[in-house]
């Protein structure tokens, strides 16, 4: 495993819930066997969810009568609902086995951990796609590149951390 910033483990719930990475992989072999799109929305709702202001869950809270939900937001308006239902699913499941011990962040983020590595073959197909259209459009590779130079540059100039650049440019060869 890579050195991890103070205060961050990876048995964080070891004691408290010790199954829980476990009932979340479990849970989401089944629910992506039935909907393999559920893979590629929950990764999209983690990173929404990640995108302004950290990983904090925000994006599953609901509107009060003084603030909107994020979910509201236009970039947001296209999360699949089966996600949402998915964290909840998982949620439900946790608290049956733990309790209250296991935050939303970190099952939006196991889920998304989770649904990566239960679709391998897609991200085979996708870059074989990828590379298939880059070879039948080899007159345009040099565009190709500029156009993630460029969009590198963007990213880099409107102050987004470097970790979000390469989750933007890794799944837009997978989803």
């Amino acid at each position: 495993y890579p050195p991890l910033a103070p205060g961050l483990s990876f048995d964080f719930y070891k004691k408290s819930c010790p199954k829980a990475e476990s009932i979340v992989k479990e849970f989401l072999s089944s629910a992506v066997r039935q909907n393999v799109g559920l893979a590629a929305a929950l990764i999209r709702l983690h990173f929404h969810d990640c995108f302004v202001q950290g990983c904090d869950a925000s994006v599953l809270l609901d509107s009060t009568p003084t603030q909107p939900s994020e979910q509201l937001s236009p970039p947001n308006l296209t999360l699949r609902p089966a996600a949402f239902k998915a964290v909840n699913d998982i949620r439900a499941r946790l608290e049956q086995a733990c309790g209250r011990v296991v935050s939303c962040a970190d099952i939006v983020a196991l889920a998304a951990r989770e649904s990566v590595a239960l679709v391998p073959l897609v991200r085979v197909v996708y870059a074989i796609a990828f590379f298939v259209a880059l070879y039948i459009h080899l007159r345009t590779v040099n565009k190709v590149v500029q156009s993630y130079a460029y969009m590198l540059y963007s990213l880099d100039c409107c102050g987004m951390h470097p970790t979000h650049t390469y989750f933007i440019l890794y799944f837009s060869f997978l989803l």
